[in-house]
């Protein structure tokens, strides 16, 4: 699973999030870094990123690019920020802020399934 995070910190919750449901955590800290490691590796089968990368909305632009790119890829996003249910990519699941742990293994679990 890719991690999208900028933010050390919340990179590490999130990593533990993903190693807690199982699964293996590929650490990208930009969407640059992100796109790249998409582009060369087949493996990686779902997205989890926050939305909210540098108070900016760069977080779902690269949710819409992923989806357009690579529409396999599963999205598990979070965000401080209200999402409307219309702009979330097909097959995208937005989770709140704060983190509910549970809630986000839990959608972990169903996308590593």
């Amino acid at each position: 699973m890719l991690v999208v995070e900028d933010d050390p910190i919340l990179m590490m919750s999130l990593v533990d999030f993903v190693e807690q449901a199982g699964c293996e955590a590929v650490e990208a800290t930009s969407v640059t870094e992100a796109l790249q490691i998409l582009e060369n590796r087949a493996d990686i089968r779902t997205v989890f990123a926050d939305l909210d990368m540098r108070g900016s909305t760069i977080g779902m632009q690269m949710a819409m690019t992923i989806r357009d790119r690579w529409p396999p890829i599963e999205l598990l996003m979070v965000s401080s920020q209200p999402w409307d249910a219309a702009r979330i990519p097909e097959r995208g699941v937005v989770l709140g802020k704060p983190f509910d742990r549970r809630r986000i293994e839990a959608v972990i679990r169903k996308f590593a399934a």
